[in-house]
């Protein structure tokens, strides 16, 4: 089988995207498939001429060449190529951005080819924040209350302040709306952080979400189609998921499964399905929660792309659960043909 992997793309994640399509090549080509690999912002291959995956990091010889805002478009224009004709399945190892707002899923819906996660209804509405909680909030799954504020180019009004400060409580979380990766999160104290917490997150999105401070343990539950895998407990060192604690080797700490009553771990696992069907994900996804000091759980978000490296939170719960990488990979591929067909 002709496996078209996609990595590395023009949000702010692409790092971690390439990081994720590097461990996603070898588990393939372990698999047997034939592989190839481009970067959707570019066009361009990922691969050397002896068959090396490229990411940002490398320090001999060639690295996957910057972004050029070119997004779906050059990808378009590569797959019309003939090199691509006979592709069975492309598998998504982007991460935020067009790859993961529902843009590059269209095109492939368009264009009639097969692929991993969800289609592009369920990665728009699981990219938009605010979107995400209003369904929540709808079908009675708790979240944490928060306001969304779209911000102009005068930047942050005195009026957005003052509502702020009589709605909320400090401290809040301020963050942006349609990004991933925690990048541009901030965790205000006091109302005079504010217009630097909004500030570092319109670097990321036009739309900042302000959302209520849940003190309490980090958990997600990633889920792969009717397969729910144990929850994952994660302790930053800081006290804060951000972006470090997620991407610095040993700023957080991860328990699998969770150190939870089995009562809390059965509902936040059947939370996490409902949440997964609110949205019509597909394939694999990961969903976060916060739990507070009396047991009381918030859904924060779905992630339908999740990071794909062999020491990232989905395949660590994969693992717990029985099911090795390139198990788990093959499962990916098996879902993309039954839930995007040709």
């Amino acid at each position: 089988m002709k496996v078209l992997l996609l990595a590395g793309g023009d949000s702010g994640e692409r790092e971690v995207s390439l990081d994720s399509g590097a461990a996603v090549y070898e588990s393939l080509k372990r698999l047997g498939f034939t592989v190839y690999a481009i970067d959707p912002a570019s066009g361009k291959s990922l691969l050397t001429s002896d068959g090396k995956f490229l990411t940002g990091r490398s320090t001999a010889g060639a690295t996957a060449a910057a972004p050029v805002q070119r997004g779906a478009m050059a990808l378009a224009k590569t797959l019309v190529t003939p090199a691509f004709d006979d592709i069975e399945v492309v598998f998504l190892a982007l991460h935020g951005g067009t790859g993961e707002n529902g843009s590059i899923q269209n095109l492939l819906e368009l264009a009639g080819m097969p692929f991993t996660g969800s289609d592009m209804t369920a990665s728009t509405v699981a990219m938009h924040k605010d979107m995400s909680k209003r369904l929540f909030q709808s079908e009675g799954i708790k979240t944490p209350k928060w306001k969304t504020y779209r911000i102009k180019d005068g930047g942050v009004s005195a009026d957005i302040i003052t509502e702020i400060n009589s709605f909320f409580d400090f401290p809040v979380i301020v963050k942006p709306n349609d990004s991933g990766s925690t990048l541009g999160l901030t965790r205000v104290e006091k109302s005079e952080q504010l217009t630097a917490a909004f500030e570092k997150s319109l670097k990321e999105s036009k739309i900042v979400l302000v959302e209520e401070y849940i003190a309490g343990r980090e958990l997600t539950v990633p889920v792969l189609d009717n397969r729910i895998f144990p929850v994952i407990e994660i302790i930053p060192e800081s006290g804060l998921y951000d972006y470090e604690a997620k991407y610095t080797k040993g700023r957080s700490e991860y328990i699998v499964p969770a150190k939870i009553s089995e009562k809390i771990t059965n509902q936040i696992k059947k939370t996490a399905k409902e949440v997964y069907d609110i949205l019509g994900a597909a394939g694999l996804a990961r969903i976060d929660f916060l739990m507070d000091e009396k047991e009381g759980y918030y859904c924060l978000e779905l992630n339908t792309l999740p990071g794909m490296t062999e020491l990232s939170l989905a395949p660590m719960a994969a693992k717990a659960d029985g099911i090795q990488f390139d198990e788990l990979i093959t499962m990916l591929i098996d879902s993309a043909l039954v839930h995007h067909p040709k």
